[in-house]
């Protein structure tokens, strides 16, 4: 997140502004699964937050024995529930950005969509209430959050069946964000892992309380309110 956060930032969040977040206690003891909600919201997302999230570990949904939230990290709503993402850099950067391409390894990891870290999209943030049409396309970059919302899919022919069942559209359960890092070109954030379910969600940043780094105490970002 340099250089809005350097190494060494200790930082103050506030967990009460999209709403505590407190653990599903009649789930975890029937179903021994970790799942969280939010209560109290004070605010939603908006764009341009700087979010404390748990990564999504959607690799987790295939193994029982992990869990769906990874390391506590920080970034910034680039997109929220209802929007298209669509990053475009036509500027000098733009070289540099072509030999970062990585392809699969870019969000949704299939190499067919061509897109880099600084060439990407356009990309439809799901979210609660909102539908899409099912194609072999959207099915290809929605297949996590299918699975996060405990839908099983497969494709027959130009079909899609959702749990053994023909649909020609899916409406989403849950809320979905694209968060991106200040650091554009060193950033593993959404266009590399994809979207961040609300229930990651921790909470928004609201300060630099002080820093203390390998360059010693820094004064100048004591009490230092992050934009």
């Amino acid at each position: 997140m340099m250089p809005t956060l350097i190494p060494g930032d200790f930082i103050l969040v506030s967990k009460m502004s999209y709403g505590t977040r407190v653990l599903k206690v009649r789930q975890f003891f029937k179903d021994s699964k970790t799942e969280y909600e939010h209560v109290k919201r004070f605010s939603s997302i908006k764009r341009n937050d700087l979010v404390v999230f748990n990564w999504p570990n959607y690799a987790s949904l295939k193994d029982s024995t992990q869990t769906m939230f990874g390391i506590v990290i920080v970034k910034r709503c680039y997109g929220i529930p209802g929007d298209t993402v669509m990053i475009k850099d036509d500027g000098a950067t733009l070289e540099s950005a072509s030999k970062q391409q990585q392809k699969d390894e870019l969000f949704p990891h299939d190499s067919t969509f061509k897109w880099t870290i600084s060439n990407y999209g356009p990309l439809f943030v799901p979210g609660k209430g909102f539908s899409i049409k099912l194609t072999d396309r959207n099915i290809r970059i929605y297949k996590d959050v299918l699975a996060y919302e405990g839908i099983k899919f497969f494709i027959k022919g130009d079909s899609v069946f959702l749990n053994k069942r023909f649909v020609t559209n899916y409406t989403f359960k849950n809320n979905y964000y694209f968060m991106k890092g200040d650091n554009f070109y060193g950033s593993m954030d959404s266009r590399y892992w994809g979207f961040v379910p609300e229930n990651n969600v921790i909470g928004k940043t609201i300060m630099v309380l002080f820093s203390n780094g390998e360059d010693g105490f820094q004064w100048k970002r004591l009490f230092h309110l992050i934009k």
